[in-house]
């Protein structure tokens, strides 16, 4: 037995429901599109392609040496503290932070250890770290470029003027916490041109936000070797926070 046709006015809402439907869903999704994040249209991919070269430019220096500016900020006591200095880096692992505001003070990674003195606040106490304790992320450069794309969530924000010309904007997550790895987020600035690292933010577990400007950066000079030495001063004493015995 024959089943009886549609009744025509069914047919007529059924195919003005389709119209409506397609009226509806289609500017919507071309609206999602133009206002989807940065991060769902490809920024990702710009970012990490920006991060690893620089790391190719950074692994492939023997040896590079910059004027930095940085600033402290410590949230919960409402101050920030600001210095500057020459910063230098020797692969594959030596690292220093040689203050000229305040004098005296340097931070050194030699490859086994970092070492910290700083005799503007305490000049009897020198803090001393493994590398395999975490003494290691000092060096900023490896803690940013060293296979940033296994260790860092990435998203690109841009590109602004920073230092000695236009650099990217990168903003970090870490994908885990511990070791080298002690903050919750950071931005770094990469150059367009050279990929140096111009610039960073970082934000501590503890709220404290480290920013730190780089200026003046020369490749492939000739370090001396005590640069990366460390010998604590008489009359100072060696501590060894915990987790830093390596």
């Amino acid at each position: 037995m024959n089943e009886p046709a549609p009744h025509p006015t069914i047919k007529i809402m059924m195919n003005s429901t389709v119209f409506v439907l397609k009226a509806v869903i289609v500017p919507f999704l071309l609206a999602s599109s133009v206002w989807a994040p940065r991060s769902l249209l490809g920024q990702d991919g710009q970012a990490y392609e920006a991060l690893y070269a620089a790391s190719d430019r950074y692994y492939g220096l023997e040896t590079l040496c910059a004027h930095f500016r940085q600033e402290v900020e410590l949230t919960l006591r409402r101050r920030t503290i600001r210095s500057e200095g020459t910063v230098c880096m020797q692969q594959p692992d030596r690292f220093s932070m040689d203050y000229s505001d305040p004098d005296g003070d340097v931070l050194i990674v030699d490859g086994e250890f970092a070492w910290r003195f700083n005799p503007s606040i305490d000049d009897k106490q020198v803090i001393r770290c493994s590398v395999e304790g975490g003494g290691g992320g000092n060096n900023f450069f490896s803690t940013f470029l060293d296979n940033p794309r296994a260790r860092f969530e990435a998203v690109h924000e841009g590109r602004e003027p920073m230092g000695e010309g236009v650099s990217h904007k990168i903003a970090l997550t870490p994908k885990e916490t511990g070791g080298a790895v002690e903050f919750r987020s950071a931005v770094v600035w990469l150059h367009v041109d050279s990929n140096f690292i111009t610039a960073l933010e970082i934000r501590d577990t503890n709220e404290q936000i480290r920013r730190l400007w780089l200026t003046n950066i020369r490749v492939g000079i000739e370090i001396p070797q005590d640069a990366f030495h460390f010998v604590p001063p008489g009359g100072t004493h060696v501590f060894t926070p915990p987790g830093c015995e390596g």
